[in-house]
């Protein structure tokens, strides 16, 4: 083979053909996390539930190593698009019979994995062995282990459906649709030269980025820029918005935030007004084309410039956070205004777009809303809403903030800081979290939802604009997630979310906790997480309520393991106990890998030693400091703690909806 050769495959085609692929030794090992992992696995079930005709997968680059003629075999290096194809393939993995000829195959020498690793020739056989569903556990395959996890733990909590995913068809789906563009480089390609070009590609122009362009289109350009730079400030969804707008302009926004607007009978600081900040970057636009100065006069001009607000903040240790990121994308939130500015839109045909998703980002705007005859106005109300829900956005909603040790979720408000040696101020955020309560509660939903679409933060968003700030924003958020997720309504999500855009304080039948926390499945792996992090919210309120030290270090992580504190394969015979007991909400508790993998298959008096001594009072589970304060765990225990779990949860259901009726009645 002389030249590159590319092809479009299927995972039919890989079987057909006899591909089998090697990761060899100078790729990097397997990284990708839970948000990469369930990016892929929501595109590719959101394309098999659309019925679409294929989903494509990206590029794979490879090289042909060897080619066995006697068995029609072609063996392939891996060299580009490693982390997808590997992905795909651990899917397989988990959809076992289904997909059982794309992961292994039966050859002369034996049962031989599709893909190997010659990096960790034990990972190889490692995974040998998670093929033949034997007990499996390796160091060097830990990002592997847990990448597995994540993918069961999807396909347990699929949380847009009632109903568990038909595997079956997925897999026919994955094996004939899903494709892939398959690049064969030639056996005496110069690698080092390969991959300078690899890494040093161009960056593509970003949908938001093209999407931006075409709107901009409609605005009189003596506008455009101060549109743009309102654009630009919302689009960098690491760190605040206000100082991104304050790095790339000279507005002063100490000044417009200090300055108030009537609002909803209260007061609102123009900063969070997109009119506002228009009229004030105009007037920068305007000042500059008319101060057209000649080299005398800059030689001349006697004015004493100030620090800008980004110096400022770097000279100073203010213990602000190195590090801020966003939940979701800018995508994602262009999608959320969207939402928002259709369903406020009064021209009636508007209807709510199908679904959230990056990748589509331009056919959902195009559809639902750019093919129509639009005005300069529709445009600049959507790039003013888009500042104002941003506003809202970075104001209440929660972010991924770099502590001394890790991320966690936190809202951090602004302040106004005043530097005595430089005689300036600037804005500021707080080291100390605003709202801790708001925060779990939103932290709770972020890692109980697809991360791809949050379906919650559009009418949360919406709630925010149109409300004064903190008066009601938890008691809202408890009645949303509540009638949202707590009821019998079984629509998808974002037809459900769409209820609460037409009437925020809508209401659904609730179930009583006996039907959500008293179903039984045939595993309890299958229990969907969402019972367990929103249990843990009400016990948090619960054990607050009681100033219990509990909850001081207490936090909602992702946890994607469901932990059976009686084993389903208990080391010793007089541990077990009934199936329906076993696969009891009261016998489960959602932890993360690691813990599960410690407790293992310990009896209950090992565990109840081991978390008291590792994890008490460092708040991993609430619901297992409740269990470990029992001195045994029989049926007795375990139907007790199911029975109080629910009154708990039944409790604040009736205790939001009571605060809910209160308020609304007030008003």
């Amino acid at each position: 083979m002389s030249e590159f050769q590319s092809n479009l495959i299927t995972l039919n085609d890989v079987i057909n053909q006899q591909y089998f692929f090697n990761i060899p030794i100078y790729q990097r090992l397997y990284v990708w996390g839970k948000e990469q992992i369930y990016t892929l696995l929501d595109d590719i079930v959101a394309a098999w539930l659309e019925n679409k005709n294929e989903f494509y997968l990206g590029g794979t680059l490879v090289i042909e190593r060897a080619f066995n003629k006697l068995e029609g075999i072609r063996y392939y290096d891996l060299i580009d698009g490693q982390q997808r194809f590997t992905t795909l393939w651990l899917i397989s993995v988990v959809l076992k019979e289904h997909l059982v000829a794309y992961t292994q195959v039966d050859t002369k020498q034996g049962k031989r994995q599709r893909i190997s690793f010659s990096i960790r020739p034990q990972v190889t056989k490692f995974f040998e062995k998670i093929c033949e569903d034997l007990p499996a556990s390796l160091p060097e395959a830990m990002q592997l282990e847990d990448a597995l996890q994540e993918i069961r733990a999807y396909f347990d909590n699929y949380s847009d459906k009632r109903e568990t995913l038909d595997k079956q068809a997925l897999s026919e789906f994955i094996l004939t649709k899903v494709q892939l563009i398959l690049t064969t480089v030639p056996k005496h390609t110069d690698l080092n030269k390969l991959f300078e070009v690899i890494n040093n590609r161009g960056v593509q122009l970003q949908h938001h980025e093209i999407l931006k362009a075409k709107l901009l289109e409609h605005v009189n350009p003596q506008e455009r820029e101060a549109y743009a730079l309102l654009w630009d400030a919302c689009a960098d969804m690491n760190g605040y918005v206000e100082r991104h707008l304050k790095a790339t302009t000279k507005l002063d926004t100490v000044a417009l935030y200090q300055k108030e607007l009537d609002f909803k009978g209260g007061k609102r600081e123009q900063l969070a007004n997109a009119q506002a900040v228009l009229d004030e970057l105009k007037k920068i636009q305007q000042t500059e084309i008319s101060q057209s100065m000649t080299l005398e006069d800059i030689l001349n001009e006697s004015t004493t410039f100030t620090i800008s607000e980004n110096d400022v903040s770097e000279g100073l240790d203010s213990g602000f956070p190195n590090r801020v990121n966003s939940i979701i994308t800018f995508s994602m939130l262009l999608q959320h205004v969207l939402r928002i500015y259709l369903q406020q839109s009064m021209i009636t045909r508007h209807e709510d777009i199908a679904k959230i998703s990056d990748k589509d980002l331009l056919f959902i705007f195009k559809k639902y809303w750019l093919d129509e005859k639009l005005e300069e106005n529709d445009i600049k109300e959507f790039f003013e809403l888009l500042w104002e829900v941003r506003y809202q956005f970075d104001k209440h909603v929660i972010k991924w903030v770099s502590g001394e040790e890790e991320k966690q979720h936190a809202i951090r408000r602004m302040r106004i800081n005043y530097n005595n040696k430089q005689e300036t101020t600037y804005l500021q955020r707080e080291t100390k979290d605003a709202l801790p309560d708001f925060a779990l509660l939103q932290s709770m939903l972020y890692h109980s939802q697809q991360m791809t679409t949050q379906y919650w933060l559009t009418p949360l968003l919406k709630f925010l604009l149109e409300n004064q700030p903190d008066r009601t924003n938890l008691l809202y958020l408890q009645h949303l997630d509540n009638h949202l997720l707590c009821s019998v309504a079984d629509e998808p999500l974002i037809k459900r979310t769409n209820r609460f855009l037409q009437n925020l304080w809508h209401e659904e039948a609730l179930l009583n906790a006996k039907d959500s926390l008293g179903r039984q499945y045939e595993n309890g792996t299958q229990y969907p997480h969402y019972w367990f992090y929103k249990l843990e919210y009400v016990l948090y309120l619960k054990l607050k309520t009681a100033n219990s030290q509990l909850i001081e270090n207490f936090r909602i992580t992702s946890k994607n393991s469901v932990e059976h504190v009686t084993p389903q394969n208990p080391e010793q015979k007089h541990d077990e106990i009934p199936t329906d007991l076993l696969h009891n909400f009261g016998n489960l508790a959602l932890v993360t890998k690691s813990i599960n993998s410690e407790m293992s298959n310990k009896g209950f008096s090992i565990k109840k030693v081991e978390f008291e001594h590792r994890y008490k009072g460092n708040g991993v589970s609430l619901k297992l400091e409740e269990i470990y304060k029992n001195d045994h765990w029989n049926e007795y225990e375990i139907k007790s703690h199911q029975k109080q779990m629910i009154e708990d949860f039944n409790e604040y259901l009736n205790m939001i909806n009571a605060k809910t009726l209160a308020l609304v009645r007030k008003t």
